[in-house]
């Protein structure tokens, strides 16, 4: 049976049921200066919206907040029902955080900040401990894997910051149990580790998700399907977005 998430809303929208959450107005909200945003990955639709043409430096959207010190630590659960070992786990998701810190994977060079920290702890926190609402906030950067409530769902960011200094703050991350996960490079019908990883740290350094067709290159593009490894190497708008951000 899948998870209710706490203190959450549900809006069905036209064009089918698309059960989408949204946190209602509360208390647990936290201070009026804190903000949060959770970025939904769905799997591709059949028909993505068009919307609007990029420019010569391609495709990018900001959250409007960033990290202000450095090098951001992240904490996982290494713990995955794919059967994938921590050693992989680690390695790859340290690989997704290399490039967009110096272009390791795809050699593109990074940003001059060092963004995110070359060692990562490994942590026993589940699904229920991320920062769903406020009271769960706890100044670490987390990913585990879980099973969301939605169907068609691929990953989750939960991305906390404050509206005031327009620092971020947090950013949690769930990666569905409902796909097989793994490297797409030796079997085609997983859902790749680091593809998704990339792209939903994407957030957590303060990108937005894109939905226009044009953009599909670009690794914030806000779909995804097994076997996809574009999203490993930052296209043209990443790249831009990310140095706007920290260059």
């Amino acid at each position: 049976m899948k998870r209710v998430l706490p203190a959450m809303l549900f809006v069905v929208l036209l064009f089918g049921i698309i059960v989408v959450p949204v946190l209602a107005k509360s208390d647990s909200l936290g201070p009026p200066d804190i903000a949060q945003k959770i970025f939904i990955h769905r799997a591709k639709p059949d028909n993505p919206g068009k919307g609007k043409p990029g420019g010569e430096e391609g495709f990018y959207k900001l959250l409007g907040a960033k990290w202000k010190s450095f090098p951001v630590h992240m904490e996982v659960n290494p713990a995955n029902p794919s059967g994938l070992g921590e050693t992989f786990v680690l390695t790859t998701i340290g690989t997704a955080a290399e490039e967009w810190d110096d272009g390791a994977y795809s050699g593109w060079g990074g940003v001059p900040v060092d963004l995110f920290d070359n060692t990562i702890t490994i942590t026993i926190k589940g699904y229920d401990d991320l920062a769903w609402t406020s009271d769960k906030l706890d100044g670490k950067n987390t990913i585990v894997w879980g099973n969301y409530p939605t169907s068609g769902v691929i990953a989750v960011t939960i991305v906390w910051y404050n509206t005031k200094t327009k620092t971020i703050l947090e950013f949690d991350m769930v990666l569905d149990t409902d796909y097989a996960w793994g490297d797409s490079t030796t079997m085609a019908s997983v859902m790749d580790l680091q593809n998704i990883v990339t792209h939903e740290l994407g957030h957590g350094a303060g990108l937005d998700d894109l939905y226009q067709d044009p953009a599909y290159q670009e690794t914030m593009y806000g779909y995804s399907d097994l076997g996809e490894i574009v999203k490993r190497n930052l296209y043209t708008g990443d790249k831009a977005g990310i140095t706007k951000l920290y260059g």
